[in-house]
């Protein structure tokens, strides 16, 4: 199985001026504001009523912050931020076209985790667990030097397909995939990751904050194990005669297995619940 693929899109943005803390810790929901220069975390930029406009990984940077995550994102965060910005100094810049993106698998070679210096190579590393705790990102202008170190080391870049098996077996939501701008943000099963519930007042943190309180969302993504046809993503799966979930992403691991992320029912979020698919019994893991 490969550890290192090359996207061939992903979202880069960066918001940069005097006033970028204070834009986007009103618009988002982890706390962003108590991050240091170099790191980053994980978050939901919500609108009004509560609802997704992008998830993303964000990074503190002596300009501002740096937004990685699915491609597609960067027009709705550019309008969601000038939106509101009135008089502060916070400027969206999407820097997707310019950068090629890619991604270190936990299990990658030493030599390509910890003893490659990517700054010779033009090359900015971040740590995100898109496939699991220690996954790193590469953002570069470059993308030939970096295939170069990666062929050095003996391996070769995988393609999207291969990419989103990997992050699918992880168990990591894409925007645009599992999640999009119908979502609520406890949907996605992020909460630990993603929400902070101590940080303060921004856009759509009273809808948030309810949910917590009230713990009644009603749908969120879960892990599905599949048997038998390997189900499409979109398939639905019911039990007792009623659709309970819908599958967005599916990993194939066998003849007649399969890993999936997909939305689930109340009645379906706790592992051991089971449903059934066309041709196929699923199980929440």
């Amino acid at each position: 199985m490969s550890a290192v693929f090359r996207l061939s899109a992903a979202t880069v943005l960066d918001l940069v001026g005097d006033d970028a803390t204070a834009i986007l810790n009103n618009l988002t929901t982890n706390d962003v504001k108590s991050l240091q220069t170099g790191c980053g975390c994980e978050t939901f930029l919500t609108d009004v009523r509560g609802k997704m406009v992008a998830h993303v990984v964000a990074f503190r940077t002596p300009e501002g912050y740096r937004l990685i995550g699915a491609d597609g994102q960067a027009d709705a965060i550019t309008a969601h931020a000038d939106r509101y910005t009135i008089r502060e100094d916070a400027t969206p810049v999407d820097r997707s076209s310019e950068y090629t993106v890619f991604v270190l698998a936990p299990d990658a070679p030493v030599t390509l985790r910890e003893e490659t210096d990517w700054g010779e190579s033009n090359a900015v590393c971040y740590d995100v667990d898109w496939l699991g705790d220690q996954t790193r990102v590469l953002i570069t202008e470059t993308p030939g030097a970096i295939e170069q170190v990666i062929r050095s080391t003996g391996e070769t870049a995988a393609d999207d397909d291969e990419f989103h098996h990997a992050r699918t077996l992880a168990g990591y939501p894409w925007f645009g995939v599992d999640l999009s701008e119908k979502n609520l943000p406890q949907e996605a099963s992020r909460i630990k990751q993603s929400i902070s519930f101590t940080k303060g007042c921004y856009l759509g943190q009273e809808t948030v904050a309810r949910l917590d309180a009230l713990g009644q969302v009603q749908k969120q993504l879960v892990r599905w194990q599949t048997l038998g046809s390997i189900p499409a993503a979109g398939s639905e799966v019911s039990a007792d005669g009623k659709v309970v979930g819908r599958l967005t992403s599916v990993a194939q691991t066998g003849d007649d297995t399969a890993v999936a992320i997909g939305i689930a029912r109340r009645s379906h979020f706790d592992p051991g619940a089971v449903a059934q698919g066309d041709g196929f019994a699923a199980t929440v893991i």
